[in-house]
């Protein structure tokens, strides 16, 4: 098992390769001017330098800020639970579902809803919050964990991986990873050397999968 960074792991994935990136639009609680500098600190916007992407999120009123401003151009207004409603016609390389599946109140409509945009060999990457991870088991101890304001589930290893059996994928590699951010805290050098020793502890869940009956 392996204990990754996020962001470069997933870039990594796609670099050159055909990417479609479902809940790609961050900071929608910030004023625009604000959201417009972080925008290039996203994943989507590293992606959208090294990988022909596609992006999917319901934050419409976001989207068209980014169009008009000229910062994305590859977004489409959508719902992950609704995928089968978007006008897209076209299969990918790699799907990623970064930080999202623990937003969406129906999480096996939107797992269902890939399969349309899927070949033999595309990989789906999903992140979420490691449920048992040792970041989040400490700051519950200490009184400091808060979870996610529009979080409605959690996850861990055995039932993600249920999840995406139920919805006919297999699952390639468990591992887990910290996000970018992460570097910024100071007890991070430490974090990460006992995490890189113990990656079951790690904060956050780093899932690839296929579809089911498709060739490795």
């Amino acid at each position: 098992m392996r204990y990754l960074e996020k962001k470069a792991a997933i870039l990594e994935m796609a670099r050159g390769r055909k990417v479609l990136h479902l809940g790609c639009v961050g900071f929608t609680d910030l004023p625009v001017s604000d959201r417009v500098e972080l925008a290039r600190q996203t994943l989507h916007y590293s992606l959208t330098q090294s990988a022909d992407v596609i992006g999917v999120d319901y934050s419409a009123a976001v989207v068209r800020d980014y169009e008009r401003l000229g910062i994305f151009t590859n977004i489409l207004v959508g719902n992950v639970e609704a995928l089968g409603d978007l006008p897209l016609n076209q299969t990918f390389d790699l799907v990623i579902a970064g930080d999202i599946i623990e937003h969406v109140s129906n999480p096996g409509l939107m797992l269902d809803g890939i399969k349309r945009f899927c070949r033999a060999d595309t990989r789906i990457v999903i992140t979420t919050p490691h449920a048992f991870g040792l970041p989040n088991y400490l700051r519950f101890l200490v009184g400091r964990f808060r979870d996610g304001a529009e979080h409605v589930s959690t996850y861990h290893m055995e039932n993600l991986d249920c999840l995406l059996a139920r919805h006919g994928y297999v699952v390639e590699e468990m591992a887990t990873c910290h996000q970018p951010a992460a570097k910024q805290l100071g007890v991070f050098r430490l974090g990460k050397a006992i995490l890189e020793r113990f990656p079951k502890l790690g904060g956050t869940l780093f899932v690839v999968a296929r579809v089911a009956g498709t060739p490795r």
